[in-house]
Order: C-alpha cells, then sequence, then structure tokens
C-alpha cells in the first residue's frame, strides 16, 4: 500500500464512523478514473490526496477533524488548517463545504475569517459522483466531467497553480476514454453522435464538449455560474496563454477548446 493509500484508507474509516460524507477529487481522482477506464497516455504525477468533506456546520467540521487527528500518524498542518499530514511522508488536504458557503460558494475560515475559500460546485460534484471501491474502502469519487471543471474554477482562485490546467487538458484530451463509447456514440440509440458532425472533427473539441452536457445533466445552473466567472477571468486571455503555455498548444487550439468549455450548453450567454 503506498502512503497515498494509506492516508484515504485511514480519513475513510475515521470519516465513515462518524457517518460522514465526503469524496475524493483532485488529481487522485483523476489516477482512479485513469485506471478504472483503462486511458491510456502520460498523467501529471501528484504527491497528495484531496478529500471535500459534506458538512452541515463548522462544528461538524471540527469534530471530524479532531477525530482525524485521533487517528495514528495524522497531524494537522502548522500553517493550513485543512491540510493532514501522515508520518510527514504526504498530506490530503480536507476541504468543507455544504452548510458553510454562501451562495456564491465562498467562506471564510474560522476563528480569524481572514482566508477564504471558493467551493462553488462542490454540491452539485458530489450529487453526481460515484460510488466505488478504493483501496478496499467505498467512497464517492468525483465524476471527471465536474473534476474538470472544478479544476479550472480552482486555477481562477490560485493561477499560480498551472499543475490545474495540466490536469484540465488531460481530461479533455483523453474524455472520449472516461466515457461509454459505445453507448454514447456508436450504438443505435446513441445519444452523442451528433459530435461527429464538428468540422473539423478533433477529439478534444468532442472532449470539451461532452464535459460540459455532462456536467449540465445535474447542474446546469451551476455550470452556467462556473462558466460566467471563468470568462470574466479570462476576459485578457490570462487563462488560455498560460493554458496554452503549460500543455504545449497553439493559441488558436487553446481559443476553440476554452471557448467551448465557456459555453453555456442552451448557447445563451
Amino acid at each position: 500500500m503506498t502512503a497515498a493509500d494509506e492516508i484515504l484508507v485511514i480519513i475513510a474509516n475515521a470519516v465513515q464512523s462518524l457517518g460522514g460524507q465526503f469524496m475524493l477529487v483532485g488529481a487522485y481522482a483523476r489516477d482512479y478514473w485513469i485506471k478504472e477506464c483503462g486511458v491510456r497516455g502520460y498523467a501529471r504525477v501528484t504527491m497528495d490526496v484531496d478529500l471535500a468533506c459534506r458538512v452541515s456546520s463548522w462544528d461538524e467540521y471540527t469534530r471530524i477533524m479532531g477525530a482525524l487527528l485521533e487517528r495514528g500518524g495524522l497531524h494537522q498542518d502548522d500553517k493550513i488548517q485543512h491540510r493532514i499530514w501522515l508520518r510527514d511522508e504526504i498530506y490530503a488536504d480536507f476541504v468543507p463545504f455544504g452548510g458553510i458557503e454562501d451562495a456564491n460558494g465562498e467562506f471564510q475560515w474560522p476563528p480569524d475569517f481572514d482566508i477564504s475559500l471558493n467551493v462553488l460546485g462542490y454540491r452539485v460534484a458530489y450529487e453526481d459522483a460515484k460510488t466505488m471501491t478504493v483501496c478496499g474502502e467505498s467512497l464517492k469519487v468525483i465524476s471527471p466531467c465536474w473534476l474538470a471543471i472544478l479544476k479550472r474554477k480552482a486555477y481562477t482562485d490560485t493561477p499560480e497553480r498551472t499543475k490545474d490546467l495540466v490536469d484540465v487538458y488531460f481530461i479533455i484530451d483523453h474524455y472520449l476514454d472516461f466515457i461509454d463509447e459505445d453507448r454514447r456514440l456508436y450504438g443505435p440509440n446513441a445519444t452523442d453522435a451528433d459530435i461527429f458532425s464538428i468540422e473539423p472533427f478533433d477529439t478534444r473539441v468532442a472532449g470539451a464538449l461532452l464535459i460540459v452536457r455532462d456536467c449540465n445533466v445535474h447542474g446546469g445552473d451551476t455550470l452556467r455560474n462556473i462558466q460566467a466567472s471563468l470568462r470574466a477571468f479570462d476576459a485578457n486571455d490570462a487563462m488560455a496563454i498560460a493554458f496554452a503555455r503549460v500543455n504545449s498548444l497553439t493559441q488558436e487550439t487553446t481559443r476553440i477548446l476554452l471557448d467551448t468549455l465557456f459555453s453555456p450548453i442552451d448557447g445563451s450567454e
């Protein structure tokens, strides 16, 4: 068992023993889907585990964190409140959402309330997450479509995290491998065969379009709010420039992919 597997199992056992609800997010979730779907390709190596915990109040989050820190080998980071270390080998970011954020997904960390975090989209991503078996534990894993969208959103909150843009492009580039292609693209009742009418056809553009479609199924309003914030952030092409640079893409290709992800499914602005 790797250190990442170990810290995930320890946290899963602790949270579930308290009746808590959480989902696996971030690059570790990406790696899970790569293995589950047999996706081929080089993905950025991750050295941490990202988890999102649904809570009704700060008291619930504090109670769960307290239980985690009673487990052997785990201790809280000195500076980052939601970061938990396992024997100084690997850390897990354990971010709360649910009953603590405002309508825009924003919350401030107590007790000083001087640090803000945005978790817009986590609620619908949790409802759309798949219950899977990871390291022998049954837990929710964020769907690839929401992982792509939320990593895009995470970049706007912390632009120095260009690794998020690398992960987004990997999901776009391989998205057709993450879905049931026979049912959605090639079968007699294929629901998304129209993507082949894209001219000129590009699997990456098709992947970006399907990501938006899949998020729209269960979280259309939230998706449109995130898209609006992404368009506003990229008004001066800052994101497009960074996306092209870290993924070795042309500006033209980048603009097409980003515009596809930014565009509401109904075509409205």
